[in-house]
This record gives C-alpha cells, structure tokens and sequence, in this order.
C-alpha cells in the first residue's frame, strides 16, 4: 500500500463523536433520559454512558448541550477527550489500526492519563495534523508539517518528548530558526504559535500539564512590517521576462504569480485549480470554485480581466497555457516551492524588495483600486469586510505621482 493511500485509509478510520439526548425517544418514571455519546465508524456504532440524566426542557437542541449547567457539559467534554485520546494513542504501542472493539480495552470512568502509553509530542503533532488535513487549508497543512520537521531536525533527528519542551529548549529552538536556519522573526513567532497552539490541544487530551509550557515564560510577538507591493511597471518587466535553457523551468512559476496578480486569488486556491473549474462560455473563461478559505462559492470573469487587444486577457492566455485533460491541479506545487522559486522570479527581473508570492495579491487588489470602484474589488477578493480590503491597498508615491500625472488642472 502506498504511503498516499495509507493516509486516506487512516483518515477514513477516524472515529466521529456525537452527543445525544434521550436516543431512545423515552422518558422514565421521573420524566427524564440519559445524555450519551455516540462514537462511529465505517458504519459501525458504539455507544457511552456520561451518567447525566436531564428532563426535555434542560437539553439545548439548538448548541447540542445542557442549558445553564457548564460543569455538565465540561463533564461530557471531558469524557469525549478520554475516548479521542485513548483512539489517538492506540495505534502506537499496538501497531495497529483502531477500531471501536478496543474501546473495550479502555475500561469505564478510568482517565486516560492513567494508561502508560508513550507518545511524542512530534509524533502527536504529525497525528492532528494528519487528522484535521480534510479541514485546514493546504497551506495551513504545509506550514504545520514544516514545524514537526523543524523540531525533529533541531532534536538530532530524534521525536520531542513532552517533557523535553522546557523553556531551554524553546529558547534554543529559536536561536536555531534564527541562525542555522535564518528564519525572518515573524516566521518563527509562526513556529511558536503552531508549537504553543497543540500544546494546548494535548494539555486539554490529558497529555500534558498545562502549568508546564514553556510559554508562560517564553514570549514571542510579531514585528510590524510593511506590506510589499509591486509598481504596474515591476509587474510588466516579469511580465516581458524571457527565459534560456538553464531557467525555462522558472516560467511556470511567473505565471502562476502573474495568474495571482490578475485574479487576486489566493496561493491556495491557485493551487488547487482544475480542468472542471474552468467554465467556457462562447469563447471565454470564467473560473468557478469554493474558496479553501472561506469556503465560498468564488466565480471570476475572467475574460473581463486585465484584458489584452488580441481578445484573450491574460488571465485567459496563463490557464490555456496549462490547460489539462485530466482532472489534476494545473499549478500543482507545494506552497514553499512555489515561494523559493517566485523569489528567483524576482531576482532575473531585476527587482530586490523583499516580497513573496502574496505579493501579488496586494499588488493585484491596489492595482485594481484605481481602475475600478473598492466595493466591486472587495467583492472580487472575496473579503466580507471592506475594512479588510482596504488592508491591502497601498497606494505608493509613485502610483499618486502617476495619478496626479494624469489630471487636467485647467478644465
């Protein structure tokens, strides 16, 4: 079995939680029911006991849980946790696959913090991560991985313990991010986030004391930076780039930052473009996907964008460029991937701010600004707020010089 196909089975085993109330659709003598647990799996059942018992008119339908009682429902999410955790960490010292027969082995109102079995943090961070793959975004996933890799490499190669993540090793982690690794200081307060974040997912699992993060004494805070944005004369000479031998494989990556710049799109929905996106219409493309953040329905026009006089825009021109039979990605690359090779992008054409794919976005959307009006940008960048749009406008001296350029004093 593949490593690919392996993965799916695991996520496909996943055990799915749900409390009910009164299952039966019986009260008893006292006109009450019982609050249970449901645990499923490839259609199978199990049920657990909370040893709550409440009268229809305690049980909130609308939240799914005990109106005005939160030692109860603490009660059912804890329990719920003991089940999730003795799943997570069966398969370890078993070698094995779960399944809800060894719920069996877990004996009832036994805490799990109880059960001697060993797991790494790393090895605990690769697991969420693997299990909530179908609900973060792709690039949510990449940098997540990055930072188990991250770990494991400053650790010699070796899984992190819990108890190994004092605040000297945080400490030291940080200096290797900054030196052995040059990380910029906003990249790694992104590291300490992620490793702080499951820190506090395995405290709430019972698999490590809250009381002993590094955290409450190792602070990290983001430097205030100033967003890049590219001069519509920057975009043209990436535009008019040519390409030899040694650097043709750097023209797939132009375009899928030239694709960004005109669309706004995001990295992750670019990435996860394909042929069944692509509408046509009488000759012109429009392009119709959810949106990995927002989940959104996203429809562009995009023959109405950056057009050309041939009649094709340019957005047009970059998705029959990789148009495909099949129903794989079109720009199929891995977020850091991409970003290394954009940079070089950069490099051959002769431009040295410090920028990164997202630039195109901010380019894209300031770019925008002074052709049309900002509700009809917000609307294209999928932002529900205008405020947020207008986060990413940046309106450079240049671009006002140009602007004031244009004006007719005398009329």
């Amino acid at each position: 079995m593949s490593r690919k196909s392996k993965m799916i089975g695991e996520m496909t085993n996943k055990v799915r939680y749900k409390v009910l109330y009164n299952r039966a659709n019986r009260l008893d003598k006292h006109g009450q029911a019982a609050v249970i647990i449901e645990a499923y799996q490839q259609g199978v059942r199990r049920y657990f006991t909370t040893g709550i018992r409440l009268k229809p008119i305690e049980w909130d339908k609308k939240s799914n849980g005990v109106k005005g009682n939160p030692d109860y429902n603490r009660l059912i999410r804890t329990r719920i946790g003991e089940l999730e955790t003795f799943e997570l960490l069966f398969p370890t010292p078993n070698k094995r696959s779960f399944t809800l027969k060894d719920f069996d082995l877990l004996p009832e109102n036994q805490p799990v913090k109880e059960i001697k079995i060993k797991l790494s943090f790393t090895e605990f961070l690769r697991q969420q991560i693997e299990r909530d793959k179908n609900k973060i975004s792709r690039a949510t996933y990449t940098r997540y991985t990055l930072v188990a890799k991250m770990l494991t490499e400053f650790n010699e190669g070796k899984a992190v313990c819990f108890d190994s993540l004092t605040y000297p090793f945080i400490e030291g982690y940080d200096h290797y991010l900054s030196t052995v690794r040059k990380y910029k200081k906003n990249t790694i307060v992104n590291q300490h986030k992620v490793i702080n974040r499951f820190l506090i997912k395995a405290s709430r699992l019972g698999l490590f004391e809250a009381k002993k993060s590094p955290y409450h004494d190792f602070n990290y805070s983001k430097e205030p930076t100033e967003p890049v944005v590219f001069h519509p004369s920057e975009i043209r000479r990436i535009e008019e780039l040519t390409f030899n031998e040694a650097n043709k494989h750097l023209a797939f990556y132009r375009d899928v930052f030239l694709l960004a710049f005109y669309t706004l799109l995001r990295i992750s929905d670019i990435t996860s473009i394909r042929q069944k996106h692509i509408i046509e219409e009488n000759g012109k493309l429009e392009l119709e996907m959810i949106a990995q953040k927002t989940k959104k329905t996203n429809r562009l026009p995009l023959y109405k964008l950056h057009q050309t006089p041939t009649g094709i825009s340019k957005p047009e021109e970059i998705i029959l460029r990789y148009s495909r039979s099949d129903n794989k990605p079109l720009f199929n690359r891995s977020h850091p991937i991409i970003n290394e090779y954009v940079k070089q992008v950069f490099h051959l054409a002769g431009i040295s701010k410090p920028a990164t794919f997202h630039t195109s976005r901010h380019s894209g959307i300031t770019f925008l600004v002074t052709k049309i009006p900002l509700p009809f940008v917000q609307q294209l960048a999928q932002h529900s707020d205008i405020k947020t749009t207008m986060f990413y406008v940046h309106i450079s001296k240049q671009l006002i010089d140009d602007a004031l350029d244009g004006v007719n004093w005398y009329n």
